[in-house]
């Protein structure tokens, strides 16, 4: 029966740990930042544990039948996990739609928010604190045995390290917040059932409460039967310290774990990348060190107790200071990983396995002897008082030490003390329990020399070993590196994140947690380039559709020089920043003075702030919002790329006010880029999406009117900003209207069926640190941006009309290799000679190009010809720079539509170039039947990407749907140079071509 306890018991501690990590996720939404999702998280789940643990200690002795209370409280946090997402959800809603809320200002609200967080999840985890005194005051009056502590330690541990990783990978992804919270809610009730039937049918006595002794059977006379295990140190009339004390060593031993734990999160951020899924393995290595610890600590029960804990508290130091003292193996090793394993989906999951197996190195040999600790503690005081009352006092006065040094270590040692001041601390508090137990109550420590040599050997080295900066800052996570670049570096630890500031020869550069964020080219006589050209395209780029003066705001100061382009524009009256990390603005002052403007400008207003409450707070509105958040993988940062967050963001912008973001295409994939994309046309009628130039990110701008650049025009002429692209080294026009790529409208077929990012089932924070370490592209950009005949004019010729120019503009005034040019030049001109000197006239060009194919092709063995090969490859790769709209003005194309009027070329050159002569002129019947000869004349799979998406695009504009189908299927669906996203583009609207087409026929 002993066995199935604890069987169940494990499985408790799995739904408990759903419910910590399922938690977790709620709160970093509603409080805007994960780090203080986590570190409340920790607060209302270790606090509700203490006070659970206190309540049941009181009870248990009180009752007859534990193992029936335990029922009932597993009934109770059933109920409240099937109410915690309604609840969360009415909560949340009445914050963010409360007038009375955001007339609280900042600080009142942000009080709201853990008033309205603690209330919904704080009764949950008391009940949660409630299982361990009931199941441990049962399972002891049942087998009167003291080792079933440590082994319920052990068991509900090990379950709870399974179920974070359960939750992580499996529950979460599959089926979001809300069912996983119910998963956890039908385990409870499970063990409800269970345990209810267990408590109703055994007794509430300890089975073997009477054995009979043989002589007195007759009698019935009985005893007591003896302990399982002697106390060791009372046997021996061994010194204790005060009953007390035991208590206060419970609660700084939990303090000291927790901040641990804190200072490790960080530092494995640093190593492992900063996702969910990262935290969610250094939580369950934690976790498993405290398991096995509990394990052994219940076959140590026969030893002196005192000593063993006091061991136990000195080794969890010292192995705590190792992590300081040999951190550069372990980020060579990461290193090294990415040598090893394939950025494929089997490497992914090898390479999480590596992720785990480095946190178990890093955590399991403190968190061991952390897990010691309790369940000694514990013993030792049900010896002392001869009752199960210790077991909830020593629970809470633990758990309120882990809600110290979650909260205290997160919010006020990291900042003040950095990481190796807090993990040094915490250490040197669990050194001094250990060695002063052992000094004071045990005097052959008092007198031995080697025990002072050693723990002066354990502790001393911390004084002079540092972690290296640019080791932890390098970002080995995500490549391999450099580890110890030429360049100088600053680091600082802020409350949400460890901020780093580089500076190379060539540039400078800021770090989230290893993650480079922004950068800056040093030689600022060149045209800006890298990651400030994003920046700076997410400022011109809505600051050209302004033409009248605005206000604006800003999700994010990052490098600061978004916020300094966009203060360029003389039109923009007034400009709130938001930025969470205080060290974030610290060290971005390493840019200045190219950011000047973001510090100096009194336009700009700058508040340390959760966004969502300072905008709810601020209670104003603004033409212009721009969110600049770092990457979708690391954790937290997902939520504002999800259909909620939009959805309350557009609260506070004007009627016709725009919503401006950026998102990169690399380490991501076009299924999680729909997901956002969908949840911004969930939010926004109009969503127009733009190429950073020279990038490989998108900006995204959102509006409930259509969104065109208008005003780009003042570029060119507002003295200002004719001097900032001076500034800059580029065109006014750069970053105009020819970066356009599509609105939501033109890919609806795409997003049809696609579900939209969400808080509650978060697609993008579970599958983009996959997406990151396959190295996989969004490739929606290359369907919209390589093309002759491009998907705009199929998709939304209007759309594509209006924004077209631009692009024609912006391709003439591309740069032309002037010896290519020079190359076919000659090359048709000694064509033509021989041409006029074959055939004995003088060359005059045709009065009309609809002649088509007027004179014999070349033999066909001319088409092998070197120079013939040369000059249609250099020829392809030339035209396709050149708009059709502007070609017949261009001179190689007129002299090569005079020589396939003449005959002068193969049969097939001259019918690919037929074939987009009527598409330059719209005459897509006349374009899409030449297709259709072509189809049948030549072999279509052999052709490239443009040809082929020009031949599609050509039938469908033409509504030859089987013709389209017909290609697509016999030359595009297995073509490599396609990307599925195209595919599926293309599936998608032969069906809809069919549909229009069968609709015509029955309208007839």
């Amino acid at each position: 029966m002993n066995v199935l306890i604890y069987f169940l018991f494990a499985l408790s501690g799995f739904a408990g740990l759903i419910y910590e990590g399922s938690w977790a996720r709620y709160l970093k939404l509603f409080l805007g930042h994960s780090s203080y999702g986590q570190v409340l998280t920790l607060c209302i789940y270790m606090g509700g544990l203490a006070i659970g643990s206190f309540v049941a200690g009181k009870m248990v002795e009180k009752v007859r039948r534990p193992l029936l209370g335990y029922a009932a409280v597993e009934l109770a946090i059933g109920i409240g996990g099937v109410a915690y997402h309604p609840l969360y959800n009415l909560l949340t809603g009445f914050f963010f739609d409360s007038e009375w809320v955001a007339g609280l200002g900042f600080t009142g609200a942000e009080i709201a928010k853990i008033v309205l967080a603690t209330g919904s999840t704080l009764p949950i985890a008391i009940a949660v604190g409630m299982t361990f005194p009931f199941i441990a005051a049962g399972l002891m009056r049942k087998s009167g045995a003291e080792v079933s502590l440590p082994m319920l330690y052990f068991t509900n541990s090990f379950g709870s390290a399974i179920g974070i990783l359960f939750t992580s990978y499996m529950l979460i992804p599959v089926l979001g917040n809300h069912v996983t919270l119910c998963v956890a809610a039908s385990i409870n009730f499970l063990l409800a059932a269970i345990f209810g039937y267990i408590g109703f049918t055994t007794s509430p006595n300890h089975e073997d409460d009477e054995d009979e002794l043989p002589g007195d059977a007759a009698e019935g006379v009985s005893v007591a039967r003896e302990p399982l295990n002697e106390d060791y140190a009372a046997e021996h009339k061994l010194a204790m310290p005060p009953k007390s004390t035991w208590f206060w060593i419970a609660g700084i031993t939990g303090l000291t774990s927790f901040v641990y734990e804190i200072v490790w999160i960080r530092l494995l951020s640093l190593l492992m990348g900063s996702s969910s899924h990262s935290f969610d393995q250094m939580l369950s290595a934690f976790i498993l060190g405290l398991a096995i610890g509990s394990a052994v600590s219940g076959k140590l029960l026969k030893k002196d107790s005192l000593v063993v804990l006091s061991m136990a508290q000195i080794l969890m130091a010292f192995f705590a200071l190792c992590t300081l003292y040999f951190h550069k193996p372990f980020w060579e090793m990461m290193n090294e990983a990415n040598q090893i394993f394939n950025p494929t989906n089997d490497g992914y999951v090898c390479w999480s396995l590596f992720k785990y197996a480095l946190s178990v190195l890093w955590m399991v040999p403190t968190s061991f002897f952390a897990g010691m600790t309790l369940p000694l503690i514990t013993i030792i005081l049900t010896r002392a008082f001869k009752s199960e009352a210790p077991i909830g006092k020593v629970y809470g006065w633990n758990t309120v030490g882990s809600i110290l040094g979650s909260a205290g270590g997160g919010l006020l040692l990291l900042p003040l003390l950095q990481l190796k001041g807090a993990l040094v601390l915490a250490a040197v508090l669990d050194f001094a329990i250990g060695f002063a137990l052992l000094v004071v109550y045990r005097k052959r420590f008092r007198y031995s020399v080697a025990f002072y040599v050693i723990c002066a050997f354990m502790v001393l080295p911390s004084i002079f070993v540092n972690f290296d900066p640019h080791l932890i800052t390098s970002g080995a996570f995500r490549a391999y590196k450099n580890l110890h670049p030429d360049e100088k570096i600053i680091v600082r630890d802020g409350k949400t994140a460890t901020i780093s500031f580089h500076e190379s020869n060539v540039h400078y550069y800021i770090k989230t947690n290893g993650k480079a964020d922004a950068s800056l080219g040093k030689d600022r006589s060149r045209p800006i380039e890298g990651d400030e050209l994003t920046q700076a395209a997410t400022a011109f780029m809505p600051m050209a559709v302004k033409d009248k003066p605005y206000d604006a705001a800003m999700v994010g100061f990052g490098s600061g020089m978004g916020a300094h382009y966009l203060l360029a524009d003389p039109l923009l009256k007034d400009f709130d920043c938001v930025e969470i990390e205080q060290e974030m603005m610290d060290l971005a002052k390493g840019f200045y003075p190219w950011n000047s403007r973001g510090y100096d400008d009194p336009r700009i207003h700058i508040y340390i702030d959760d966004a969502q409450t300072f905008f709810l707070t601020n209670r104003r509105k603004y033409d212009l919002m721009i969110s600049v958040p770092s990457n979708p993988w690391v954790s937290g940062v997902a939520s504002l790329f999800s259909h909620e967050f939009y959805t309350k963001m557009r609260r506070y912008i004007k009627p016709g006010g725009l919503w401006v973001q950026w998102i990169q295409t690399y380490e991501f994939n076009d299924q999680l880029f729909l997901n956002i994309l969908k949840a911004l046309d969930v939010a926004f009628p109009y969503v127009s999406l733009y190429k950073a130039p020279e990038e490989p990110d998108i900006i995204i701008i959102a509006s409930d009117e259509p969104v065109y650049q208008k005003a780009i025009s003042r570029f060119s002429t507002d003295s200002t900003l004719v001097k900032e692209f001076e500034r800059i080294h580029r065109d006014p026009e750069f970053f105009g209207e020819q970066n356009f790529l599509f609105t939501s409208k033109m890919v609806q077929s795409l997003m049809d069926g696609v579900a939209p990012n969400s808080i509650f089932t978060p697609m993008v924070d579970n599958k983009a640190e996959e997406a990151r370490f396959v190295h996989s592209q969004a490739h929606i950009v290359q369907v919209f941006d390589s093309c002759e005949v491009c998907w705009p004019e199929y998709l939304d010729s209007a759309e594509n009309a209006l924004r077209r120019p631009a692009r024609v503009k912006q391709m003439m005034q591309n740069a032309v290799d002037p010896y290519k040019q020079l190359a076919l030049n000659a090359y048709l001109d000694d064509v033509q000679a021989k041409l006029d000197s074959a055939r004995g006239f003088t060359h005059s060009e045709p009065d009309s190009v609809s002649t088509l194919s007027a004179m014999p092709a070349l033999p066909a063995a001319a088409e092998s010809s070197p120079l013939w090969v040369k000059f249609r490859v250099d020829y392809i790769e030339w035209i396709r720079g050149v708009p059709l709209e502007a070609r017949d003005t261009n001179e190689v194309y007129v002299k090569v539509r005079t020589l396939v009027n003449e005959g002068a070329f193969p049969s097939s050159f001259v019918d690919e170039f037929n074939i987009m002569e009527c598409a330059r002129t719209k005459d897509y019947q006349t374009a899409a039947r030449l297709v259709a000869d072509f189809y049948e004349k030549y072999e279509m799979k052999a052709m490239d990407e443009f040809f082929l998406r020009n031949a599609l695009l050509i039938a469908m504009l033409a509504g030859e749907s089987e013709l389209a189908n017909a290609i697509y299927v016999d030359a595009i669906k297995e073509h490599e140079s396609f990307f599925p996203v195209e595919k599926f583009l293309i599936e998608r609207e032969i069906v809809k071509l069919r549909r229009a087409a069968l609709k015509r026929q029955v309208s007839r």
